[in-house]
């Protein structure tokens, strides 16, 4: 078994034109060296990309290639820091895609890591993917977290076209095929104020039997992903609970003790999510398959 990850942070946005955040370098050497010790990757295996480094290409290209040489039984892992956003596929019926913004160029949703993953058997790659960004901008105004959210503002006419238009939105982190695989999974899209979107997300949807993937989402799509100017709150708790376990847990136990030391960091209003393949979740967190189904 080999573990290989993609680290991504992004603080500097000054060429996409968004606000700066603070925190998300410092997130993305701090779980470089998490999975280095307490996860025991081969550092040679784990591809850190920060700020200038983290363009499109470089994102791109690093999990192509970590994706194509994993073998059943290896365990593959994106992480990432920084902002979160969306993009509406073009014929989709009111569907967007979350995405992640990099430092340059073209945002990254999650039809590309599926076109990525697309030779990657279901159940036999454990592929985690660890998203420490808003889905869809929060419910908070600016004036509340100054410069704290890890989403951008969007325009106003943009929103109005998805308050009038959204139906669904495809996760990123869930490697699904395309937009087939949800059905109606978001309402009550509404604006939440100086360039937020909010929207709540139907529970029964979190598990989809054709995801590649297993995804740990820093916060509900109505909710933000809050910063410190050390570290997401997201981040600071898995470096939390990972300094004090014993580094063995499952899919299902670590999700509900990082929302429990979420919301002693953040307060209630900020609550990890778990989605993706339904029939791995009582597996071991960043471990090779038992088995292959």
């Amino acid at each position: 078994m080999t573990k290989r990850a993609v680290v991504v942070g992004v603080n500097d946005y000054s060429v996409q034109g968004f606000t700066n955040l603070r925190g998300c370098v410092r997130d993305a050497q701090a779980m470089y060296h998490l999975l280095v010790d307490a996860f025991l990757f081969d550092p040679s295996q784990v591809w850190l990309y920060t700020d200038n480094r983290a363009t499109s290409s470089n994102i791109r290209q690093a999990i192509r290639y970590m994706l194509s040489i994993s073998e059943p039984g290896d365990v593959a892992c994106l992480y990432y820091a920084g902002h979160g956003g969306l993009h509406p596929v073009a014929g989709g019926g009111g569907a967007s895609y979350q995405t992640i913004i990099p430092y340059s160029g073209t945002f990254i949703t999650d039809w590309d890591l599926a076109m990525a993953a697309e030779a990657l058997e279901p159940s036999r790659v454990n592929f985690t993917i660890i998203l420490d960004s808003c889905h869809s901008g929060g419910m908070h105004e600016e004036t509340e977290h100054p410069g704290a959210i890890r989403s951008i503002r969007y325009a106003t006419e943009f929103i109005q076209s998805l308050i009038a238009t959204l139906k669904k939105v495809i996760p990123f982190g869930v490697t699904v095929p395309g937009p087939q695989a949800y059905s109606n999974n978001v309402t009550q899209v509404a604006q939440a104020g100086n360039g937020l979107l909010s929207m709540s997300e139907d529970p029964n949807q979190l598990f989809v039997q054709l995801a590649k993937s297993t995804l740990f989402a820093a916060c509900r799509w109505n909710e933000y992903a809050g910063e410190t100017p050390d570290h997401g709150y997201f981040t600071q708790a898995f470096l939390d609970l990972v300094n004090q376990s014993n580094f063995t847990v499952t899919h299902r136990a670590f999700h509900q003790q990082l929302v429990d030391k979420v919301h002693q960091l953040a307060g209630p209003n900020q609550s990890p999510q778990l989605r993706g393949q339904q029939n791995r979740m009582d597996e071991d967190f960043l471990l090779g398959w038992r088995d292959c189904r």
